[in-house]
């Protein structure tokens, strides 16, 4: 492809409420005001010179939450449409970084929120016109700049998914757990030190994307950090958090300006986290010796690698680029739900109904308990329902959303995508580096076929509306658009 001269523009918002909201990531309720740090969106838009090419644009947005429905996205396209009428808003990509600690958008599994605190729908409005904002002042601020790119490599995901030599359900203390998961010889964040575990499921992948921008006068304005693991170190918190992607960018910033806009992306990390699986006790020695926090540890290695990149990397800056965006809505087969797992789903769902309201004196323990069976009666009601639609609809749509920017490439999809498939796209890509995005809208866990023969939470009939099937056509179409790109002259 023929480059143009590429226009680079910015921008960022605050999406932390200010008041109550519930937090999204666990089974249950956590209302929280408390803000340990803020929570943001950031948008990078591109574009040539020639600005009446819409397949040479994009916006792409990092979102500090944890999934971004696709009814989400086609309201920021729309506020977008009326803030920057020039921009062809289904060029606009959003990404989670799927921190467990940042505030409920759009519909999700929880019980409606309690007086005084805000409700899903003030959330996803507040999000939105944040999102929308960004988005336009990106476009708007659009200048003549550089990019340069490069590949590091800094540990920070870990397989988080253990093996046992046996079958867990037929161990004589397994007890069922309907809405939740079910399990055969896997479980997600099992014992390590039990006697019969084999050995740890999926591949991580360490190595970590870059792409740095720079204006006119070839000064650093931003880079886009892709990994290969989700912001969730601390998971648990009720408060209000951005995770470790708060103190990496703090630290860059320190180095690097206060004004560089960090835009953080998750690339394939279905069965990875940031959680040590083994040698806890080591790593909590390290951290102890070291007198820093775990999500310090991770910011000092994404620091660490951003460091040597930008070394080499930016001695090779380019503001002639061949930039190509395209995006299809594919059908992916679906994960269908069996008769057998339907009539076990149903059972599950009746012995949850038949649980009354919790006594505990704990307001909070209260919620806790009351929330967690409602999620729980609520995600077997949804695979009751998925057996009725499946009749009807064997396929699910996803917005796939690949572009082209000089020697590199960018991939977006839906899902958390177990690593392997991000794996298979890297390495099968005609670019010189390919940075595979994940939960880029609506998508469950779509896992391999070694995990779905383990099962367990991310792999198994509550968690997967595609499966390995699916898995297998969405890197094939996504090769298939890459491909299209670098064949174009």
């Amino acid at each position: 492809m023929h480059g143009k001269s590429i226009l680079i523009g910015w921008a960022s918002r605050d999406i932390t409420p200010n008041q109550p909201v519930n937090l999204c990531g666990q089974f249950h309720t956590r209302i929280t005001a408390v803000i340990k740090d803020p929570v943001t969106v950031t948008a990078l838009a591109v574009s040539t010179e020639d600005n009446g090419d819409t397949a040479s644009s994009f916006i792409w947005v990092s979102c500090d939450t944890c999934i971004i429905p696709n009814a989400v996205i086609d309201v920021a396209r729309q506020k977008l449409k009326r803030l920057a009428n020039d921009f062809p808003v289904g060029n606009l990509i959003l990404n989670a970084t799927h921190t467990h600690t940042a505030p409920q958008i759009g519909d999700f599994w929880y019980p409606p929120a309690p007086e005084g605190a805000m409700t899903q729908e003030e959330y996803t409005e507040f999000f939105t016109d944040k999102v929308a904002e960004a988005a336009a002042e990106s476009w708007k601020n659009r200048k003549h700049g550089f990019i340069a790119y490069g590949m590091g490599y800094a540990q920070i995901g870990h397989g988080r998914r253990a093996v046992y030599l046996d079958d867990q359900s037929k161990r004589p203390d397994f007890w069922e757990s309907p809405g939740t998961k079910t399990e055969k010889n896997a479980r997600m964040y099992g014992n390590t030190c039990d006697d019969k575990f084999d050995h740890i499921e999926s591949y991580a992948d360490h190595s970590t994307h870059f792409l740095f921008t720079f204006d006119a006068k070839k000064k650093l304005t931003g880079a886009v950090i892709n990994i290969a693991c989700t912001a969730q170190e601390t998971e648990n918190l009720n408060e209000i958090s951005a995770d470790f992607w708060h103190e990496a960018r703090i630290a860059l910033r320190k180095q690097y300006g206060e004004k560089l806009f960090v835009l953080p992306q998750s690339s394939a990390a279905g069965g990875l986290s940031p959680h040590l699986m083994f040698n806890k006790k080591a790593g909590q020695r390290m951290l102890d010796m070291k007198g820093i926090s775990s999500r310090q540890e991770i910011a000092n290695r994404i620091k660490a690698a951003f460091d040597d990149v930008f070394s080499w990397a930016s001695k090779d800056m380019k503001d002639n680029l061949a930039v190509k965006h395209l995006s299809e809505t594919i059908e992916l087969p679906r994960r269908m739900v069996t008769k057998e797992e339907y009539l076990k789903v149903k059972k599950g769902l009746s012995e949850l109904e038949k649980i009354p309201p919790s006594k505990a004196k704990d307001a909070d323990a209260r919620s806790r308990e009351d929330s967690t069976v409602f999620t729980r009666k609520e995600r077997c009601q949804r695979i009751l329902q998925r057996y009725q639609e499946q009749k009807k609809n064997k396929n699910y749509k996803m917005e796939l959303h690949v572009i082209r920017l000089g020697d590199i490439a960018l991939a977006g999809n839906s899902f958390e995508l177990f690593t392997d498939y991000g794996i298979r796209i890297q390495a099968r890509s005609p670019a010189t580096q390919t940075f595979v995005v994940q939960l880029c809208g609506t998508g469950s866990y779509l896992p391999t076929k070694l995990a779905v023969r383990g099962e367990s939470y991310s792999a198994c009939v509550y968690c997967n509306e595609v499966g390995p099937e699916g898995g297998d056509v969405l890197v094939n179409e996504t090769i298939k658009m890459i491909n299209t790109m670098w064949k174009q002259k």
